[in-house]
């Protein structure tokens, strides 16, 4: 759904309409069981009290120290001592004051998260002018409240404007001089691999999340 964003520059205000844009998902080939019968089997996960969930089926709940089930409602982000995090507010509601230009660098240090196409319904010619030479601007961006402050990027290229959602990159960057942890036992991290890869390959929905 379109979102509409009020930002301030330069004592100037636009507005813009964001749109979330889908992903495109390449074409890959994958490994398919058969019974003795040569019909495809399926893979399923299976509850620690012996529910089976077909694939694409996804489960999400709370628990409570004593095993009881906690509402959705009742539930609050806390931080590493307990304390309740601060609700950020959603920022479509009041104009956001854009922060830059900033370096590419900056964008390189987060994980882009979604990706917006940006329609300009009133756009202030500099800040047009800016876009188009390559600059880049950081712009709090939550299209609902939040207990992060995850920022966006307002950006163009030829093909039009873009917002980038993201979140600050918590990767570790290695180079080849470092040198990487060594098992005790090779045989068997190569038995481990090899069932995890034959795991992944027969069931497409491995890595998707489904948490119990």
């Amino acid at each position: 759904m379109p979102i509409l964003v009020e930002i301030e520059h330069r004592d100037a205000r636009s507005t813009l309409l964001v749109t979330p844009l889908e992903r495109l998902h390449p074409r890959h080939a994958r490994r398919v069981a058969v019974d003795a019968q040569g019909r495809p089997c399926r893979a399923v996960w299976q509850t620690w009290d012996g529910l089976s969930l077909p694939p694409g089926s996804v489960a999400q709940g709370y628990e409570g120290p004593d095993g009881s089930s906690v509402p959705r409602a009742d539930v609050v982000a806390t931080d590493a001592a307990g304390q309740p995090l601060r609700l950020w507010p959603a920022t479509p509601q009041r104009p956001q004051r854009l922060e830059g230009p900033v370096p590419v660098d900056e964008v390189l240090a987060h994980v882009v998260t979604k990706v917006y196409g940006v329609t300009a319904e009133r756009l202030d010619p500099a800040l047009r002018y800016a876009l188009q030479q390559g600059e880049i601007y950081r712009v709090p961006f939550r299209p609902r409240a939040a207990t992060s402050d995850a920022p966006a990027f307002l950006l163009a290229n030829a093909s039009g404007l873009f917002l980038l959602h993201a979140v600050p990159c918590r990767f570790e960057w290695v180079t080849r001089a470092q040198v990487g942890p060594v098992a005790d036992d090779e045989e068997e991290l190569d038995e481990d691999v090899w069932e995890t890869e034959a795991w992944r390959l027969d069931d497409p929905f491995a890595w998707e999340e489904n948490r119990i």
